[in-house]
């Protein structure tokens, strides 16, 4: 794949997967073996639980908008830089759901190999995620 097409795939899979909730098209991006490495402590090997973990993002963060302010491509490696907008409507991170709109900001790397992630390394802003479900709201 060119440096185009990857960054394309990359897009695609974030818009369908992550904003649209279409967790049937993370195989199209995802090798099976495809295993997170990310700063959550949460096990996701294989497109499937990539998808159950998006699910369940998605159910605490219903109107969850991804953008993608970069991806850029480094030979074998994407490296993506997002934020994530959304209101927490149900339980995320042991906090029920509080109504408050939450901005975050990410990083996640890709290993490619034959045209799909085989590893992605995730480092996000989960303090201020986590600071942001508790405030008080004025």
């Amino acid at each position: 794949m060119s440096d185009d097409e990857l960054r394309a795939a990359t897009r695609r899979f974030f818009d369908e997967v992550w904003n649209k909730g279409n967790v049937g098209e993370t195989a199209a991006f995802l090798a099976p073996e495809f295993v997170s490495h990310n700063a959550l402590d949460v096990r996701i090997v294989g497109p499937h639980e990539y998808g159950a973990a998006v699910t369940d993002y998605r159910a605490a963060f219903p109107d969850l908008h991804t953008t993608l302010e970069d991806v850029l491509v480094d030979g074998d490696r994407v490296v993506v830089r997002g934020t994530d907008r959304g209101t927490h409507r149900g339980a995320f991170m042991g906090f029920p759901a509080s109504g408050h709109e939450v901005t975050t900001t990410w990083i996640e790397i890709f290993r490619m190999e034959n045209g799909k992630a085989a590893e992605g390394w995730l480092e996000s802003d989960s303090a201020s995620l986590r600071n942001q479900l508790v405030a008080e709201t004025a």
